[in-house]
């Protein structure tokens, strides 16, 4: 299919958006193109001579009285302190500096070229979502491969009465984004044919599963490797204004997500039944009224076995994980931090580099080593000194990975064996599944699918790390979030500005993982300044992202959907797709917004160990 040129004929706003998003490069070139900018952006940046003043929020703090007038005091008999009130009710805050001004380091110098060469294979295998990602698709590949979710989707979907078709479809689709892409190929064909079947109008049983898959995507009751991205993504952002932020966990989402679900599946099935479904009926009639569809859909008795005994296999292996949390004493159970090899836990420890002036100061049992050239941290910058010996200073140790339930830490191992197990089975019973290289084979799958994400992965993490490296990263979140402070905007106001943010990123760059890994490094920070914390800013871009992926021609997979609108209406378009799934955008954005906001305002935790706030550390 090709898009005319704007100036051959009269257009659309969405004709001009699809024609302008077409242009785009792809992702991969995206970030490269975007590292270059960084590249050349740095040695403006050193060449005028630009610095930023970093600043920390304080709030002003006073002694806490009774209704006496008399100060209260704490436990250890100190005056007891709480932030002191504007005529607003709000805490006094003001933006203290801290440390020396920030100044950009070019990479266009003999070592900024040295690092950027020497650093390309750290900067990508240490991205922190690549092993999360790696891993869960392996199981979730073997279960796809082997037929499972092929034969789940259509079991759920005939065993569900004619009245609660509707939300079950959506609900389903809102919960497809564990199976990767399976949702998108399966999903809606069988939720046209079962509507049909029904006596209802086929592209409403589409519209239905498109905007649970599509819009949203966001929401779920599980955890996806998607969510091992964001979370890793997100830790980097954090850790550009404070080092010391624990790392987001994969479950940052997870109770939002799951009510999200729910939300998004009565948002659906009521403008499917009292919008969608009406208006379609009014048209005229359908192209095709084949119902035979429905009986290939239909599951035969091998597949019936098979999936009983998988759901069996599967129930065995939840049992067991549940079983190894709940038990006291068991591997999973209580707190933990996750360890080496060796048994010692990964922690960062400040180093300073010292100079022939400085060796003198320098103890052999606090010496770590020698080397002719090294760097140095001062102030959070990073600059090349003179030869000298590398010591350790007596900053606090940072550990990579926060302590906490030991559960949440097995997430992606849970997500692996959950879907590889029962898709074994399922593949042994039905026959897909008959030797080592099927098995090896259906592994590769899972893999095969998140190649795209590989390489653009690469490119971002060279991206993400030029960013830090030239310090634009810290400079640009100090000076914006030190904006967003003066202007004094409330938090919802905040957070529903940066959701039409991200809805107006859905028209210029595909892909949730590629657009969060652009904005979450701005703004993440950005918002960490105004007491908005990562796994916060992380629920609201889910939903920015989701809501129009059912209408923004980025989609790929709007061709896929498009095609099984044409089996029943052939001479349907894009323009016909849009327009059936706008209504789907509109009230997901203001009932999936309005929903964040409500959740805000009740205080209720994101995810375990996921804040709705960020608090400095004092």
């Amino acid at each position: 299919m090709t898009t005319p040129s704007p100036a051959t004929s009269r257009k659309t706003i969405l004709d001009w958006v699809e024609w302008v998003g077409n242009k785009l490069p792809e992702p991969a070139l995206l970030f490269a193109m975007l590292a270059g900018i960084v590249v050349i952006a740095s040695a403006i940046g050193t060449w005028t001579k630009w610095q930023v003043q970093p600043v920390q929020i304080r709030v002003t703090m006073v002694e806490k009285v009774d209704a006496s007038g008399q100060p209260v005091q704490d436990v250890e008999g100190k005056p007891k302190l709480v932030p002191k009130l504007n005529e607003k009710g709000k805490p006094i805050t003001t933006l203290e500096p801290i440390g020396a001004p920030l100044k950009p380091r070019s990479l266009l110098t003999l070592d900024g070229c040295y690092w950027m060469f020497s650093s390309m294979i750290r900067n990508f295998v240490t991205l922190p979502a690549l092993g999360l990602i790696f891993t869960g698709m392996i199981g979730i590949g073997v279960a796809e491969k082997f037929g499972l979710f092929n034969a789940l989707m259509r079991a759920i979907a005939l065993a569900t009465p004619r009245k609660l078709i509707t939300p079950m479809i959506v609900f389903v689709g809102a919960n497809a984004s564990v199976a990767s892409d399976a949702g998108y190929i399966i999903l809606p064909p069988l939720a046209a044919a079962l509507y049909l079947a029904m006596g209802r109008h086929p592209i409403a049983g589409l519209a239905a599963a498109f905007a649970g898959v599509a819009g949203g995507f966001g929401g779920g009751m599980f955890p996806t490797a998607a969510d091992g991205f964001l979370a890793g993504t997100a830790t980097t952002s954090a850790h550009i204004i404070d080092s010391t932020y624990p790392a987001v966990l994969a479950t940052h989402n997870l109770y939002f997500k799951a009510a999200s679900a729910v939300i998004i599946c009565l948002g659906g099935w009521f403008v499917t039944d009292r919008i969608i479904e009406p208006r379609l009926m009014k048209q005229k009639g359908l192209d095709s009224q084949d119902t035979s569809a429905l009986t290939d859909l239909s599951l035969k008795p091998a597949e019936k076995k098979g999936l009983t005994l998988a759901l069996i296999t599967m129930a065995v292996v939840l049992g067991t994980f549940a079983a190894l949390i709940l038990i006291p004493g068991a591997p999973l159970s209580g707190k933990g931090v996750p360890r080496m090899a060796s048994g010692h836990v990964p922690t960062t420890q400040p180093i300073r580099v010292l100079t022939n002036d400085g060796v003198a100061n320098a103890t052999p049992e606090r010496t770590l080593f020698t080397q002719p050239r090294e760097t140095i941290k001062e102030n959070g910058e990073e600059r090349m000194i003179d030869p000298g010996f590398v010591v350790e200073t007596n900053g606090k140790p940072t550990m990579l990975e926060r302590p906490g339930d030991r559960w949440s830490q097995v997430i992606v191992p849970m997500i692996l064996l959950v879907f590889l197990i029962p898709g074994m089975v399922y593949g042994v019973v039905i026959g897909t599944l008959r030797n080592q290289k099927d098995f090896v084979d259906a592994m590769y799958h899972g893999i095969r699918s998140i190649v795209p994400v590989l390489v653009i992965s690469f490119f971002l993490g060279q991206f993400v790390n030029y960013f830090t490296y030239t310090g634009l990263d810290r400079m640009l979140a100090y000076a914006g979030g030190s904006m967003l402070v003066r202007a004094d905007m409330p938090v919802p106001v905040l957070i529903t500005l940066f959701i039409l943010l991200v809805i107006a990123g859905d028209f210029a760059m595909s892909g949730m993982l590629s657009k969060f890994g652009v904005m979450a490094p701005i703004f993440i920070p950005m918002f960490m300044m105004v007491g908005i914390s990562p796994e916060l800013t992380t629920a609201a871009y889910r939903i920015g992202d989701s809501v129009v992926n059912v209408v923004t021609p980025l989609n790929s997979y709007l061709l896929i959907i498009l095609a099984v609108y044409q089996k029943y209406k052939k001479d349907a378009g894009l323009g016909n797709l849009m327009s059936l799934m706008l209504p789907y955008s509109i009230l997901f954005f203001v009932l999936w917004t309005g929903f964040l906001l409500i959740w805000y305002a009740l205080g209720a935790p994101l995810g375990p160990e996921a804040p709705l706030t960020y608090v400095p550390a004092t």
